[in-house]
């Protein structure tokens, strides 16, 4: 059997290592627009602030790929998928496949903004943006983050961390940063934490221009107020790269259409982690890309396996300097829509710990973690398993409960 993925990102490596790992006589081809191996995309931090080099940076080196019998075609982007004759075009010629893996993932999304395009303005997705960001770093004293997302965060802590010499703000256009993984209290005190580190926030501040003739001077809001920079980082999320699909006539809405087995429109063609859409859901966090290169695994290889069920939203990680766990349910506005559900909190003292818990029908549902991790797989675990805390629940609300 010959396989073709497309993407060599977290998804597409680890579905190519487990096709490989479960069929030694399988055929393995990942193609990739990118100049070097795998690398992971959250590394790309460690990178701007200094503290991993190229060669650090790299997941898997070259005789990785040898050892394993994957050819993998760096700098070969694909052009185009014949879905009917079971075909990719790249670097210049056909490539036949009967299985194909469209890992193809997602593009940094740059709002139309007036006075783009600038030459000081970036977005983070590559190995060549933070490059980019990296050389621009060394000349600046003033810069300023759009966005104040997991990715945003992170991009002001590196530079924060990387270059002392700069003073470092970031935007957010909504009420609080990290909508997807904070209610509003617990946004709160991450960014007093944030401040206390030296890096300024603002929140509902709405970009209207980047002012400056070639190069960004100052972001000018809506409200009329501008921001003095040297350097712009947006990081305003990304948007599923549907080229290859639209053009081969597949199905796609907001991301490549999949079901259970996650098995595109087009026969023998499957897609996974960032560009894939099932049941109208799309993630874009790594563990729900690698649960589903795992199950495609199977799927590909024809191994009678359960079905992809979707998967619980969960991130495990530290936001500037910040250990954060949020998973499952945990916004208000989730939780107001139904009276079933129940909210318990608990604040240490110093603000420094913050723990949300949701509560429905004596199950936890989602919980916040932050500036404590200890709990983190213990709660995951009882999240995920829809264990009852009937008997706990009296203890929540007790920042130092550990669940011991």
């Amino acid at each position: 059997m010959k396989v073709v993925v497309i993407g060599n990102n977290a998804a597409g490596t680890t579905a190519a290592k487990g096709i490989r790992d479960a069929d030694v006589e399988a055929e393995i081809h990942v193609f990739t627009d990118e100049i070097v191996p795998y690398y992971a995309r959250p590394r790309l931090i460690d990178y701007i602030a200094g503290t991993v080099d190229d060669s650090g940076l790299l997941f898997y080196q070259m005789d990785w790929y040898e050892k394993n019998g994957i050819a993998l075609h760096l700098d070969s982007k694909v052009e185009q998928i014949d879905a009917a004759g079971k075909r990719v075009f790249a670097y210049g010629e056909w490539h036949s496949y009967d299985k194909l893996v469209l890992a193809t993932g997602s593009r940094a999304f740059l709002p139309p903004f007036e006075g783009l395009p600038k030459d000081n303005v970036f977005t983070l997705r590559t190995l060549e943006d933070a490059r980019d960001i990296k050389e621009a770093a060394k000349e600046a004293s003033k810069a300023v983050v759009i966005g104040g997302g997991l990715l945003g965060l992170e991009t002001a802590r590196a530079l924060a961390a990387g270059y002392p010499d700069i003073r470092v703000t970031i935007l957010e256009y909504a009420e609080h940063l990290l909508m997807r993984q904070l209610d509003h209290q617990g946004a709160e005190i991450l960014q007093d934490l944030i401040r206390g580190m030296g890096t300024e926030v603002i929140t509902k501040a709405e970009t209207q221009e980047l002012v400056g003739d070639g190069t960004a001077s100052a972001v000018r809001l809506r409200d009329g107020r501008a921001l003095e920079c040297d350097m712009v980082v947006v990081s305003a999320g990304a948007r599923a790269d549907l080229t290859l699909a639209k053009a081969a006539g597949i199905q796609t809405n907001r991301g490549i259409v999949v079901d259970s087995s996650l098995l595109t429109s087009a026969e023998d063609v499957y897609a996974i982690g960032d560009v894939a859409e099932f049941e109208g859901r799309m993630w874009g966090m790594i563990p729900p890309a690698l649960d589903m290169a795992r199950a495609v695994v199977k799927k590909v290889l024809g191994i009678e396996s359960p079905s992809y069920q979707g998967t619980i939203p969960s991130n495990t990680l530290k936001v500037v300097g910040v250990d954060l766990t949020s998973i499952g349910t945990v916004r208000s506005e989730h939780e107001l829509e139904d009276a079933g559900f129940e909210e318990i909190r608990a604040i240490s003292e110093d603000r420094a710990v913050y723990k949300k818990f949701v509560i429905k029908d004596d199950r936890m549902i989602g919980a916040i973690l932050l500036g404590s991790k200890q709990e983190a797989a213990k709660v995951t675990k009882m999240i995920k398993d829809g264990a009852s805390v009937a008997g706990i629940k009296d203890r929540l609300g007790d920042p130092g409960y550990d669940f011991d």
